[in-house]
């Protein structure tokens, strides 16, 4: 099977889907086989970054990949979720892929999740009902 030089996929950079060409590989140690994460620059901005070719969500011909519903976890603010998991958010009914998570300034923890209708969106993860409540203390305690 021939190997293909570009790629379509979302740019980490500009945040656009867009031709990504192959720069770079790796072989695993000790044997011929390639590595599952390869360099790739975007034809757009040129920003280089390296890609799990695994969990791109983009084919080739670029058409994305259909998460299945029944293998998704449903969100909720209270559950830690692992980067490319797969979840499900009832209230916006749309499924996406965990792809980065984040400390946030005041000590919670966030991840960033690109959905397949609404794009990249921030969700809080392991928010205890003690953080809660002490934010409904705060505010309350300023008004």
């Amino acid at each position: 099977m021939a190997k293909t030089k570009f790629m379509v996929a979302d740019c980490a950079y500009c945040h656009k889907p867009t031709k990504m060409e192959l720069v770079g590989e790796q072989q695993l140690e000790g044997t011929e086989e390639p590595s599952p994460k390869a360099w790739y620059r975007c034809t757009r901005c040129k920003h280089s970054a390296l890609v799990d070719r695994h969990v791109t969500g983009k084919m080739k011909n670029g058409d994305a990949a259909k998460i299945d519903r029944t293998s998704c976890t449903p969100y909720s603010k209270d559950l830690v979720f692992k980067v490319g998991q797969v979840i499900y958010h009832t209230e916006w009914d749309d499924v996406g892929r965990v792809v980065a998570k984040q400390k946030t300034s005041d000590g919670t923890q966030a991840i960033t999740v690109s959905f397949e209708k609404l794009g990249e969106r921030r969700l809080i993860e392991n928010l205890h009902h003690g953080v809660e409540s002490e934010a409904a203390q705060i505010v309350s305690s300023q008004v």
